[in-house]
């Protein structure tokens, strides 16, 4: 009777795991976005769009990047984004977007926030998009404001709508 009972819970926690870890797969799937390819100076990288509140909010917190990849926010009209490193895990340069492809602010080398407060990274006008590369990138690349960056593509996408 105890053996039973035994086989009976295991086979219970063994159907709850498997619940949990698809229901987690699933939901990393789902959270993954889209990939694009950008040139950025003479070097390719590989950007995860991320364009509803919910993966926007996640970003890259708790994540590595590779030297070639970063995190493209993509922001409903008239937002004036405001980033935080709250939770990361590495440095990051943020460089900020507008709707016409044009770089607007550059923020580089900023550190991960342990604790609270969190420095804000704030825009100083709306804003469409807000790239997240490794800490610096920028500089190696010499991008600065005003530069035209090549993404005709992204820049075609509908603006989200929230």
């Amino acid at each position: 009777m105890i053996r039973a009972a035994w086989k009976r819970g295991f086979a219970a926690l063994l159907l709850a795991t498997m619940l949990v870890t698809t229901a987690f797969a699933q939901t990393s799937t789902m959270t993954e976005g889209e990939w694009w390819d950008i040139q950025l100076a003479q070097e390719t990288f590989r950007l995860q769009r991320v364009a509803d509140p919910d993966s926007r909010r996640q970003g890259l917190m708790g994540r590595e990047l590779a030297a070639d990849e970063g995190m493209l926010f993509d922001f409903p009209a008239g937002t004036v984004p405001a980033i935080w490193m709250r939770n990361m895990r590495i440095s990051l340069d943020l460089v900020y977007v507008d709707d016409d492809g044009h770089i607007a602010n550059i923020f580089s080398a900023v550190p991960p926030c342990h604790s609270m407060p969190c420095a804000i990274y704030r825009a100083d006008r709306a804003l469409r998009f807000v790239l997240e590369l490794p800490a610096g990138t920028a500089g190696r690349l010499r991008l600065m404001g005003g530069q035209k960056l090549q993404m005709d593509e992204l820049l075609a996408l509908p603006v989200p709508s929230e």
